[in-house]
């Protein structure tokens, strides 16, 4: 009796300790999640949150840690979106400091991982900073194609203060596509839209406008405007540098270089501290101008310097991004042929009996793909040929202007031309070689007058003098000569 008593009682502990067992695993399992949901929500708010408060700030280095520390928790916890978000938040500071080729690589790390999620707000963010990188490389027209997909995406984003947010961004890059495009139609029809949160620099593009028709009031207007938003908004760094610059170019106008120097040497130090190559590039040119303005030939030259050896960085950069970018485009369509190829030869094999129909397609789709392949290079021409006469275009309007960056552009233009002469006649000043970058852009002994600000007897006697350095006989058409060279 005893004995059976005591069975009883161990079945009854063993019972209880089994129920512990479970009621444990149950508490542990709902810990583990609650754990990971906030850690999740963590990653959320601090990739959101601390993005934001560096990008204010300036600090697109520290955006870079950060967002390495937080693709590394997400991998952790295998949450992809706070992955792909870093990945987008490090390309999108990598392409304000002009490191496109560093760019794309993190935006098609994070495109890959996209694929596989349907997020809209990422798919919105992700083909918004393609189209970002595109623009900043010169490509407009594919840009513009890349921001119209990251709007059907950014529409259907659920958070309106997220969809809102996203639409500004997208409206405000497309509207300046179409600037450089000199699709004026569209520009103002974008900018329209972006009005309904507008940001320092759609004010500061406006007063850019109002230059061009030496409206200098409507000009200060709108900088002004955008001055009110640095009070108003989170405006990032850069807004405010922007803003700096804007007010140093109006006082250029104005014809206070001083104070205009006093705004430039500001923005200037944001912008380098941020190490936002472009818009130091513009500085340093307002700066030269400035000087220039104050007959300060020495600091004019000094930052005309700078401004010649950041931009040709600049464009080295730009050069290997854009051919980062068309080789994979044809990497890209060399690995569909390979794929249509391999599909064939399988149809090849399955269906020998109708081998002649199968021939006939092979044969039509190579004629389309061909087709294809010669239409894209016909565009790639096209693009190349619209960016050298808007560069031709660009010298042309350096030297009716007096320019202190003419002689600059005109040696990107013409380097052999340029370089022969240098080579071979040692003796040549500054302003021989000006005169005849003159004659070699076919600009008349009136032209050149009115360009040099000088009179037309002394556009003959220094074309006089220059032959004679040259050693050239009397019956050489000089003109021609240069044209020639």
């Amino acid at each position: 009796m005893k004995q059976r008593l005591l069975k009883k009682i161990d079945r009854s502990i063993i019972k209880k300790i089994n129920l512990d067992k479970v009621l444990l695993s149950i508490l542990l399992f709902f810990v583990f999640e609650f754990k990971a949901q906030s850690t999740v929500n963590e990653i959320d708010s601090m990739q959101i949150n601390t993005f934001n408060r560096l990008l204010r700030a300036g600090n697109f280095n520290g955006v870079v840690v950060q967002e390495r520390e937080f693709i590394e928790k997400s991998k952790n916890i295998d949450y992809s979106k706070g992955e792909i978000r870093g990945y987008i938040n490090i390309a999108n500071v990598l392409n304000a400091m002009k490191r496109n080729q560093e760019s794309l690589k993190f935006i098609e790390i994070a495109s890959m991982k996209l694929s596989k999620n349907e997020d809209d707000g990422l798919q919105a963010y992700l083909h918004n900073t393609y189209g970002q990188n595109y623009y900043s490389l010169g490509l407009y027209e594919h840009s513009i194609k890349y921001f119209d997909i990251a709007l059907e995406f950014a529409k259907k984003i659920k958070n309106t203060k997220e969809r809102e947010k996203r639409l500004y961004s997208i409206y405000d890059w497309k509207r300046s596509s179409f600037e450089f495009l000199g699709m004026m139609d569209s520009v103002y029809s974008t900018e329209h839209k972006c009005m309904r949160s507008p940001m320092p620099m759609l004010y500061i593009t406006i007063a850019e406008r109002h230059y061009k028709d030496h409206n200098i009031d409507s000009a200060e207007y709108y900088i002004n405007k955008a001055n009110n938003l640095l009070f108003t908004k989170q405006i990032p760094l850069e807004g405010k540098a922007n803003v700096l610059r804007a007010f140093g170019r109006l006082n250029i106008e104005k014809r206070n270089y001083g104070k205009a120097l006093d705004y430039l040497l500001n923005s200037l130090k944001i912008t380098q501290k941020a190490k936002l190559r472009r818009r130091e590039l513009e500085s340093y040119k307002l700066i030269a101008e400035a000087y220039k303005g104050l007959n300060d030939l020495d600091m004019e030259n000094e930052y005309l310097s700078k401004y010649s050896k950041l931009n040709d960085s600049l464009q080295k950069e730009k050069d290997a991004a854009v051919n980062t970018v068309i080789e994979k485009m044809l990497t890209e369509q060399e690995e569909n042929e390979k794929r249509a190829h391999r599909n064939l030869y399988y149809i090849i094999f399955t269906i020998i009996f109708i081998s002649g129909i199968v021939i006939y397609l092979i044969y039509n789709r190579y004629k389309t793909r061909q087709k294809l392949k010669d239409d894209l290079i016909s565009q790639k021409v096209e693009e190349f040929k619209r960016k050298l006469d808007n560069t031709y275009e660009e010298l042309i309007h350096l030297a009716r202007n007096s320019d202190p960056s003419f002689m600059n552009r005109f040696k990107e233009l013409h380097p052999e031309f340029y370089h022969n002469l240098t080579s071979k006649y040692h003796n040549l000043t500054l302003n021989d070689m000006r005169l005849c970058a003159f004659i070699k852009l076919n600009f008349s002994n009136k032209e050149i007058a009115e360009y040099d600000h000088i009179s037309l007897r002394t556009v003959e006697s220094k074309k006089y003098r220059l032959r004679k350095k040259l050693n050239l006989s009397g019956d050489i058409d000089f003109n021609k000569w240069v044209m020639e060279h």
